[in-house]
Formats: structure tokens, sequence, C-alpha cells
């Protein structure tokens, strides 16, 4: 059983990165381009499946790779001119930035580029 496990979860993930995110066969006609599209594809997919292998292992509950994602796409830091600011953590953010072993800095250290 977890043969098949591992098997489906590569599989679900593959599926994920055959095609462009609108469904279409990639359109990219110079050579150099669709490699690097290839070679970002393929780390995608390295960083997905080692994902969804932590997901599997952790005792969360209904927590996927796809919603996992979109929670942890909630928690941003907002940089408008000299107003920097941190969006809510929720619960569910701090889990997952747990599950992976993520540390939120104590205070924002966002670099200066005004002169």
């Amino acid at each position: 059983m977890t043969s098949y496990d591992a098997r489906n979860n590569v599989e679900m993930a593959f599926d994920v990165f055959k095609s462009e995110l609108d469904g279409r066969q990639g359109r990219t006609g110079d050579p150099v381009r669709a490699r690097g599209c290839l070679m970002i594809k393929f780390l995608a997919l390295m960083i997905r499946v080692r994902m969804q292998k932590v997901v599997s292992t952790a005792k969360t509950k209904d927590l996927t790779v796809e919603n996992m994602l979109m929670f942890a796409a909630t928690y941003k830091i907002i940089d408008d001119r000299s107003v920097k600011v941190r969006t809510e953590k929720t619960k569910k953010v701090r889990e997952i930035l747990e599950l992976f072993g993520v540390k939120d800095p104590a205070r924002l250290n966002v670099a200066d580029n005004s002169e």
C-alpha cells in the first residue's frame, strides 16, 4: 500500500505540470526558452513531490498541497514606500510554517533601497 501511495503521489504531481496553466501545450518556439521552461517545471515538480511527502506524513487534517499553498499565500509582507506591514498570520499558516520548519523573523528586516 505504501508503494501505491508513493506512485499515486508522483502521478498526481506530474498531472499538474504536464501542460501550461491554461491547459494548452507549451507555446514557446525558441529551444533555449523551451529548455528553461522544462527546467523550471522540473524543479517545481520536485518541490511539489517533496511537499506532498511532508504533507502526507503530517498529522494535520484536511491538508493537501493545493490547500497548503493557498493558505500560505495569504501571509505576506507588504512594502509600500516607507510603510512595511505584515498580513495576519492565521493558525493554519502557523501550522504550515512549523510543518516545514520555516521560522518567521521576529522583526521586519527588509532592505531599504532609498538613497
